[in-house]
């Protein structure tokens, strides 16, 4: 910020303006770290980590069906699939789906007990999983996931401030907590001086959207969560939020007895707002089968690398190589959904970039094809 006086000697003034140079070659700066969120790749998806008092056989049955029921809210987006009675049995049953476990010990972060806490960590087989939401009707989400720019003010008896790691921590931790267990990649604003210059916290207060928008742009968030959380002593706590992506809007407001409450309240329904968009419905399974061929492979790691990013992509049930020409390979891929899903989950990463619109080819029996350049250098294992 640069204060003005009625009356600046020449020194002043260049010293001002040796002032206000620094200050853009700090944003400058920062804006060439700052790196948008875009979509997240979950890794992890299929294991999940609860606390158990001991090794006991009964506690660890126990484990197994919590994580169960936590596994099928991260992998679908909802608790809609637990409330079916189609998961009942799957539910107590749950150790057929266990791939691996395993005991880790940790030291307790809490300021009240010291010692370690002992968790039990869960690898669950995918496929089981994923046959099992599918063949109930529900959805399965996969890895790639919107990120979310959470630009929240924080209303407490009068106190208010911007959520962020700096000013709300022990928020924050709350909030990424939940998220995780939900699998969803969150973000905050860093508050610099860029940020500071583009918003105030009365403008989310005020749902100045304009100025929002402007500076969540920095960001290239999939998904901006635009919200306030109110708490007065006398009257409880307030959470009015609203969700923007793909030009889409929800809005919604939540009244609770307690801050845990609301901030679980917004994670379970954005959730369940971009699974909605997101995660792919078994109803729209389709079977069926394409051509894709992918350029600008070069060498056997970027092949095998493209084989595998396809490989974890929900909507494709298999994939295999059915011609090499120098740097392009044709796949032979078998879906499970239709081929938009396809098409929209490879545009939501950043490994392929479609060269054209499908098209008929002639030669396979008019099977549909798809062309892609190879853009990613991350190896999939």
């Amino acid at each position: 910020m640069v204060f003005y006086t009625p009356s600046i000697q020449m020194s002043e003034l260049c010293s001002c303006e040796k002032m206000n140079r620094i200050l853009i070659c700090l944003i400058l700066l920062n804006l060439c770290y700052l790196q948008p969120v875009s979509a997240v790749t979950v890794e992890d998806l299929y294991t999940v980590e609860v606390p158990v008092a001991d090794q006991t056989t009964t506690l660890r049955l126990e484990a197994f069906r919590e994580a169960f029921r936590q596994l099928i809210v991260k992998v679908s987006g909802s608790d809609d699939a637990l409330r079916s009675s189609a998961f009942k049995r799957p539910v107590q049953n749950s150790s057929r789906y266990v791939k691996q476990f395993t005991y880790i010990a940790r030291e307790n972060e809490g300021e009240q007990e010291l010692g370690s806490v002992l968790y039990l960590k869960i690898d669950f087989d995918q496929r089981l999983v994923e046959s099992l939401l599918r063949d109930n009707h529900f959805a399965v989400w996969g890895r790639e996931r919107p990120g979310s720019l959470m630009v929240i003010s924080y209303d407490v008896n009068e106190k208010l401030n911007l959520v962020s790691g700096e000013t709300t921590p022990e928020l924050v931790d709350m909030l990424d907590d939940l998220a995780g267990k939900h699998g969803l990649p969150l973000l905050y604003p860093l508050m610099d001086l860029e940020d500071i210059s583009l918003l105030r916290v009365n403008d989310v207060v005020s749902r100045h959207i304009d100025k929002i928008e402007l500076m969540a742009s920095r960001y290239a968030p999939d998904t901006l969560v635009v919200g306030q959380i109110v708490g007065r002593s006398d009257t409880g706590w307030l959470g009015d939020w609203e969700v923007r992506f793909d030009d889409q809007l929800f809005k919604w407001q939540y009244t609770a007895s307690s801050q845990e409450v609301i901030v679980g309240q917004l994670v379970k329904h954005l959730s369940r707002v971009l699974a909605l968009e997101y995660a792919l419905q078994s109803h729209a399974a389709s079977k069926q089968s394409l051509l894709m061929k992918i350029s600008g492979l070069e060498g056997i790691g970027q092949l095998v690398s493209a084989q595998r990013y396809l490989q974890t992509l929900t909507v494709i049930d298999s994939v295999r190589i059915s011609l090499i020409e120098r740097d392009i390979v044709t796949f032979d891929v078998n879906l499970k959904n239709e081929i938009e899903d396809l098409q929209r989950l490879i545009e939501f990463g950043e490994v392929l970039e479609q060269e054209e619109y499908p098209q008929l080819d002639a030669q396979q029996g008019d099977a549909v094809r798809l062309s892609y350049t190879f853009i990613g250098s991350e190896n999939f294992n």
